[in-house]
């Protein structure tokens, strides 16, 4: 099998409005309303992410692209002889993606995988309320990041099922992290789960299945300091400072969406071409990406002068 790339995702979300506000004016996307939410475009495509409106904050389902017909049904075929279940979409599906054939399985942590071909290319250009330039084209829609329960399996079900190929890994402690590519991209996909000690979960964590955070390229450095002020002047809490990843060497800071989870923001990553060599590192940044300061306590009111003839 072989994915041409990250198509689109589609998240759940209680905070239609505040999505609204953060996509266009700090991350530089438009919006656009539908019958149950948003849609949100960073190129010609017609839509490249989504918002549903819901009760809680849940990331929906990730598209991943092939592309033809003779591709998606080769795909199906050869997840239907593996023992996967697939599910074919309906004519309604079909219309909410906007795309003219898709399947979907489920991964090993419950996260609907949906590959489609024939996505809608809008016939009127993408204008960024920022001016920003999104790097998509061959490369697909950034990234997206997961916890999983089950790191092995996980593995398994991507590079042998999905036709994925691994870019690099970086251990952190008792977890590893797996980056996978489909394009010149350095990763399309990347996940995290424990390998050391399974059994003996972390007192917090995201739950298999979550989002840790999502990835938008810009074509610019200044497009990615320009957003930083923004969110610095309050467009968005900043999670962490600039600063450059130690592998696919991105230029980046990362924001708090409105659904609680993080979008990193950056440029200038390494491309990859294949046969790639997988190589392991020890930390996932150079220098920077930091947590900010917390904003220190207000200091207490001065003591009240006592009064003349007071008694204690």
């Amino acid at each position: 099998m072989q994915l041409s790339g990250l198509g689109y995702f589609g998240l759940r979300t209680r905070h239609i409005d505040r999505w609204r506000t953060f996509a266009e004016e700090a991350l530089g996307l438009s919006a656009q309303t539908t019958e149950d939410g948003l849609r949100l475009r960073a190129d010609d495509r017609a839509w490249r992410i989504a918002l549903h409106e819901a009760d809680a904050e849940e990331f929906g389902y990730a598209g991943w692209e092939v592309p033809g017909p003779a591709e998606l049904a080769a795909a199906a075929a050869e997840l239907t002889e593996a023992g996967i279940d697939v599910t074919y979409a309906d004519e309604e599906l079909l219309r909410k993606r906007d795309v003219l054939g898709l399947f979907h399985v489920k991964d090993p942590n419950g996260v609907q995988v949906e590959i489609f071909y024939g996505a809608r290319t809008a016939i009127t250009p993408f204008v960024s309320p920022t001016g920003a330039r999104f790097v998509t084209g061959e490369q697909g829609l950034g990234h997206v990041v997961f916890s999983v329960d089950d790191y092995a399996a996980t593995l398994r079900f991507y590079t042998e099922l999905l036709g994925f190929r691994l870019s690099d890994f970086c251990d952190l402690g008792r977890k590893r992290i797996a980056f996978l590519h489909t394009n010149p991209r350095h990763h399309s996909l990347a996940f995290a789960g424990l390998i050391i000690e399974p059994e003996r979960k972390p007192r917090k964590d995201v739950e298999p299945g979550e989002l840790f955070h999502f990835m938008l390229e810009v074509d610019d450095l200044d497009t990615v300091g320009y957003a930083y002020d923004r969110c610095l002047d309050g467009a968005a809490p900043v999670a962490l400072t600039l600063g450059r990843h130690s592998n696919d060497k991105m230029l980046s800071f990362y924001a708090i969406t409105p659904s609680g989870f993080e979008i990193e923001y950056g440029h200038g990553a390494i491309t990859v071409a294949d046969p790639w060599t997988a190589t392991r590192v020890d930390g996932t940044s150079l220098w920077g990406h930091r947590r900010p300061p917390k904003p220190a306590a207000p200091a207490a009111p001065p003591a009240a002068p006592a009064q003349e003839g007071a008694t204690a």
